[in-house]
């Protein structure tokens, strides 16, 4: 049976963080029940590369910390992890949690950050595109996966939330080989569905304290929401996400997805929507690229030529010549990975 509670804490700081997640917990019997018996958890935040906390790229640390702290005081041994796409290696972990302010949050609640790199096969024989998965172990080991996402745009899945962030949970360069076998929007939501289940995060906590519009996720603009919303259901956290958000239902296809399998209404208006009302904090954000674009990533003159798109690029099709990238078009997917993860934001959709 479908859980569709979604809790809104309406939070117009990060200073304010932590009394909206103990809000969101104790609605649903707070960190206790949600454990339920269970002692090793995994908050998976969203740090889909090295940002400061204010680019709004990332999980707020705030966030993490209280989600963090909240667990730890019941007696859970709490971990974070995440993976970027690039090499999954301890080096890059220790950068990625100093960037993103993960190693203080992580210090003022009692976690534990992961420097667990190893990753496991798992077979997933329910999946409706993928039956097999190699994903971080300690994904597989957690007891309890609490998936701690960013509410921002997408310029391939029109938008990241609590689905989407489980994504994290595929290792470093793990992503653009699934980039490479679903190039096709509707086959990689399918694929990210199909995921999202075999990882079944218990508890999903939304950062929309400030999210990213236009050219996300992580080139686009800073945007306050004001909310922090949480619930079991990972599938309705996302519909609600989207109506706050002000985002076209239809571009969503990890929702219209999950919707099609049960997982979820299809419609907002079916949520059991709890705490403050929802409507007042509606916004309207830019969206990324369109869902029905075809459009062929352009490489702007601030390009660097520091080859972190070339590195992802599932196709291979991207060069670094005379100190800057070059793409070849004809063999473009439009997975937009090098819009993703290029550094000095030299990638253009328009």
């Amino acid at each position: 049976m479908m859980d569709n509670r979604v809790f809104i804490a309406r939070c117009d700081e990060y200073d304010k963080a932590a009394d909206a997640v103990n809000r969101v917990l104790d609605a649903f019997g707070g960190a206790g029940a949600i454990l339920d018996g269970r002692k090793r958890v995994l908050v998976k935040p969203n740090l889909v590369m090295p940002r400061k906390p204010d680019d709004a790229a990332t999980t707020h640390p705030a966030v993490i910390e209280a989600v963090c702290s909240a667990f730890a005081k019941e007696g859970a041994s709490v971990s974070l992890i995440d993976s970027t796409a690039g090499p999954h290696t301890k080096l890059m972990l220790k950068l990625l949690y100093s960037k993103c302010g993960m190693s203080a949050a992580a210090k003022n609640s009692g976690a534990t950050l992961s420097y667990d790199t190893s990753v496991r096969e798992t077979p997933f024989p329910d999946g409706r595109v993928i039956q097999n998965l190699e994903l971080l172990a300690p994904a597989l080991d957690a007891e309890l996966v609490v998936s701690a996402a960013k509410a921002k745009t997408h310029g391939f899945m029109a938008m990241t939330g609590c689905m989407k962030n489980m994504f994290g949970c595929i290792p470093g360069t793990g992503k653009p080989r699934m980039h490479r076998r679903f190039p096709k929007r509707e086959d990689f939501a399918s694929m990210l569905v199909d995921l999202c289940r075999r990882i079944a995060p218990g508890f999903s906590i939304l950062d929309g304290v400030w999210g990213m519009e236009g050219a996300g996720p992580t080139a686009g603009d800073p945007k306050r929401l004001g909310v922090i919303a949480g619930g079991f259901s990972p599938y309705a956290v996302d519909l609600a996400q989207c109506h706050l958000m002000g985002l076209r239902l239809d571009s969503i296809y990890t929702i219209s997805e999950a919707a099609s399998r049960g997982l979820s209404p299809d419609d907002p208006a079916m949520l059991e929507w709890l705490g403050d009302d929802p409507e007042p904090l509606r916004s309207n954000f830019k969206p990324g690229v369109s869902h029905k674009s075809d459009a062929v990533p352009e490489i702007m003159e601030n390009c660097v030529g520091c080859g972190d798109c070339a590195r992802v690029c599932p196709q291979r099709c991207i060069l670094i010549q005379g100190g800057r990238a070059v793409i070849k078009g004809k063999d473009c997917i439009r997975c937009y990975c090098c819009h993703e993860f290029c550094p000095a934001k030299a990638v253009s959709l328009e």
